[in-house]
């Protein structure tokens, strides 16, 4: 069944790293990225001129930004398209930035770092006996060439300034916000964001890894035969925290083992020890005068019989059994009809068989088949009505079905039909054991058991073998 992406989030392991992974470095584009554009003031609402000169704001902020916290990165301005086109606009114009000892500029030098008296604050700020208080000012300025502002900062132990002056003709903005903002939030934050996508390719692989483990776990869990549970899970290996896990169904395993065993034990031993005593109570019962009270005794005993016979049969059905023989199901099936055609027209039910000239061979036990085989046919039998019919057929799929002309199955009745003891009605004849049969020779073989109900024809059983490939 496929997971809703919302619930695979919140349940699934790499899910929630996912989930953590994205709000780590959505955090980490809004906190270095967003949030300096968002603090960034805006200069004015529709002028073009004071959005010209925010937009030279934030290319020397972003140059001595970067430069403050990578000193060791060659950043220049002089390829800037923005800058250059700016330039061409306003002769004019010209912008000086420092940070620390370094200097950029457009090559006419500063303006206002020493007639606004910055050098001589950096100069009290590197003496060591001055307050260290941060210093932090920004200012617009005007020339007779056009707008300008400058802007001063040291907190840090740094001096970061820049400047700019001569903007008297305003940029077409259209063209020239929109490519330096994702190089913005990308210069500002790659680093972290470079840091944040390498924990999550390490967190990737460490549940990935994890989760194949978990995987071949559940690979060897899907394998277990429910009736031979002698195998546990393997506990190497796997995280310390899925291991109490594992040993506690190891556990239930092992328990539901032994009761398994104990019942099987219980049912071989109880038919096994029935056999003896039926026969002899048989044997005195014939002794007795003939009458109806004796031919019910005999009847009785005869499906207590039945019973102990079926459940022997039931739990030596195992695993266990080598499955070398080829067999043929279409010269099972002409055996079956053979042995039950006389026990059919007793009961005015008519049988015929629709099987072609070849054989259909898989490997198995003969006994066992022809055991299946009669058990459907004399299932079928039992629930069609006087003047009826039971079609039995092989496929060249190797499947045999059987088919009735009986009132077919009760809806809620189809999932536990094959189950023991299953009886439906509950007060016919028989003790529910022959389907049960069938189903555990079915499996023992590889193979399959289905019911179902065909519209107007009663109901059809189909048991279903790997066929074998002739060699022809």
């Amino acid at each position: 069944m496929k997971a809703r992406p919302l619930t695979w989030m919140y349940r699934s392991m790499m899910g929630q790293v996912t989930l953590l992974a994205l709000l780590y470095l959505g955090g980490l584009v809004y906190w270095f990225g967003l949030r300096p554009l968002l603090e960034i003031p805006w200069t004015g609402s529709g002028d073009p001129l004071p959005r010209t000169a925010s937009e030279v704001s934030t290319r020397l902020s972003h140059l001595v930004e970067r430069t403050r916290h990578a000193p060791q990165e060659n950043v220049s301005l002089k390829d800037d398209a923005v800058l250059a086109q700016i330039k061409a606009r306003n002769p004019g114009f010209r912008w000086y930035a420092r940070v620390g000892d370094r200097e950029f500029d457009s090559g006419d030098g500063e303006l206002w770092f020493h007639s606004q008296h910055f050098d001589k604050l950096a100069a009290l700020r590197a003496d060591p006996t001055y307050p260290q208080v941060c210093s932090q000012t920004e200012r617009d300025m005007r020339t007779p060439q056009g707008l300008g502002h400058l802007s001063y900062y040291d907190c840090e132990g740094v001096v970061s300034y820049y400047e700019y002056a001569g903007i008297r003709t305003p940029l077409d903005l259209d063209a020239s916000l929109v490519p330096f903002y994702p190089k913005w939030v990308w210069d500002s934050s790659r680093g972290l964001m470079l840091t944040g996508a390498g924990m999550f390719v390490i967190f990737v692989l460490i549940v990935g890894i994890n989760v194949i483990m978990i995987g071949r776990i559940t690979a060897v869990t899907r394998s277990f035969d429910p009736k031979h549970l002698d195998r546990k899970l393997p506990e190497a290996g796997l995280p310390s925290e899925v291991v109490p896990l594992v040993q506690a169904v190891n556990e239930m395993i092992t328990k539901v083992d032994q009761a398994q065993k104990r019942r099987e034990f219980f049912l071989s031993t109880a038919a096994h020890e029935m056999r003896t005593p039926l026969t002899v109570l048989r044997t005195r019962l014939e002794m007795l005068a003939d009458g109806p009270l004796k031919d019910k005794l005999v009847g009785d005993v005869g499906r207590l019989t039945m019973l102990a016979n079926q459940l022997l049969k039931l739990m030596s059905i195992s695993g266990g059994r080598k499955l070398e023989s080829l067999v043929d199901l279409g010269a099972s099936c002409r055996r079956v009809i053979g042995e039950r055609t006389p026990l059919a027209e007793a009961r005015g039910v008519q049988l015929e068989l629709r099987c072609g000239d070849g054989p259909v061979r898989v490997l198995g036990d003969p006994g066992l088949l022809d055991v299946a085989i009669a058990n459907l046919v004399d299932n079928a039998v039992s629930f069609s009505p006087d003047g009826g019919r039971v079609e039995v057929g092989v496929s060249e799929r190797a499947e045999v079905w059987v088919q009735d002309t009986g009132p077919g199955i009760a809806a809620e009745h189809l999932p536990t039909l094959f189950e023991p003891f299953a009886k439906f009605p509950p007060n016919r004849n028989g003790h529910g054991l022959g389907l049960a049969i069938v189903k555990a020779i079915a499996e023992l073989h590889g193979g399959s058991v289905t019911a179902a109900n065909v519209a107007q024809a009663g109901a059809r059983f189909s048991l279903t073998l790997p066929p074998v490939v002739s060699a022809d």
